[in-house]
């Protein structure tokens, strides 16, 4: 670039600050400038109310004692003062945490209560005088606890699964599959088990994990409080098993001979659960562990009926809707 345009470009611009800073636009900048902090004096000499979030913690808490709630941690209440003071809460007052004094709210026999008036009053004490408190937005703060008792008790789902399509639910496995249970002797005698959370899942067609909390008991307290529950859909399928049939109910001087001695019995099973159901070396025939078919020898000492009927009466867990391919068979009985 020439001499002569440098020259050029800095007349222009030194041009366009001169217009920029002029006379007019600097005693405008000021009463503006004047204006707006007397805006602000008037605005922060207003009296407001604001909402303010402070901590509370349970202290002093002997060794030996199990806190068995989820104790309320933060308490909002609502502060009427004059702007500035207001503004000094906000950023530039540092609020320590509420401490509750375990020894002074313990009633001995698992409980304790802090009134919302002792809460207030730990409030004011961090606040200047001219403040007051409007409202305290929380119930009087109860804690629960207990010098150890605990058992353990087994994980279940609350809820249902929807896998949809030809999908069924074959399968839950937790992790851990139990957890502890810490509560006064009364609450821990009516725990039997931990349940999730409500769940509703639908849509699934593969295994999933998930990370689930456990439903809260007041009073009692779940070590720990989370699981990962794992989902296996699997697809139905239906199939057959030759299961014997025996007679029940026979008295010890007759003898119940039954035709066929076998019984077809037809049953929904995923196609991953029945890849593991125990079948015949040979054949290959599915076998029929943990089916159990029979007869009642009552139903025909009562009615003398020429056909006895024909009762599912155990399947294999992972199995569903098992039923019997024709509910009445030809019998005959005899003196020993």
């Amino acid at each position: 670039m020439s001499g002569s345009a440098l020259s050029w470009t800095y007349s222009v611009f030194r041009n366009f600050l001169k217009r920029i800073f002029s006379r007019e636009f600097l005693i405008f900048l000021f009463f503006l400038l004047l204006s707006s902090s007397f805006w602000l004096i008037i605005t922060l000499n207003e009296t407001y109310e604001k909402e303010i979030a402070i901590r509370v913690e349970l202290v002093n808490v002997p060794r030996n004692v199990v806190v068995t709630n989820d104790m309320t941690d933060t308490v909002r209440f609502t502060v009427r003062d004059k702007g500035y003071t207001i503004a000094t809460y906000l950023y530039g007052h540092h609020f320590t945490p509420i401490r509750i004094n375990f020894q002074q709210y313990a009633d001995g026999k698992g409980h304790g209560v802090v009134p919302v008036a002792d809460v207030q009053r730990l409030i004011l004490a961090q606040l200047y005088n001219s403040s007051k408190i409007v409202s305290v937005k929380t119930d009087a703060i109860e804690f629960f606890y207990n010098y150890g008792q605990h058992k353990k008790v087994p994980v279940r789902m609350l809820g249902r699964v929807n896998p949809g399509g030809d999908y069924y639910l074959a399968m839950t496995q937790f992790s851990p599959d139990s957890v502890t249970v810490y509560a006064s002797k009364r609450t821990l005698d009516s725990i039997r088990e931990a349940y999730t959370v409500r769940q509703n899942i639908t849509g699934l067609s593969e295994p999933r994990d998930f990370t689930v909390q456990l439903r809260h008991i007041r009073g009692a307290k779940f070590e720990p409080g989370t699981v990962t529950m794992k989902l296996f859909p699997d697809i139905m399928t239906e199939e057959v098993v030759e299961v014997p049939i025996e007679p029940q109910n026979v008295p010890e001087d007759k003898i119940m001979r039954i035709f066929p001695p076998k019984i077809g019995v037809k049953f929904v099973v995923g196609v991953n659960q029945l890849k593991r159901m125990p079948k015949d070396r040979v054949t290959k025939a599915l076998l029929p562990e943990g089916f159990k078919v029979y007869v009642d020898y009552r139903e025909i000492a009562n009615n003398q009926s020429e056909r006895c009927h024909v009762f599912v009466g155990r399947s294999p867990s992972n199995v569903r809707n098992a039923r019997v391919v024709t509910d009445e068979v030809d019998y005959l009985i005899e003196s020993r």
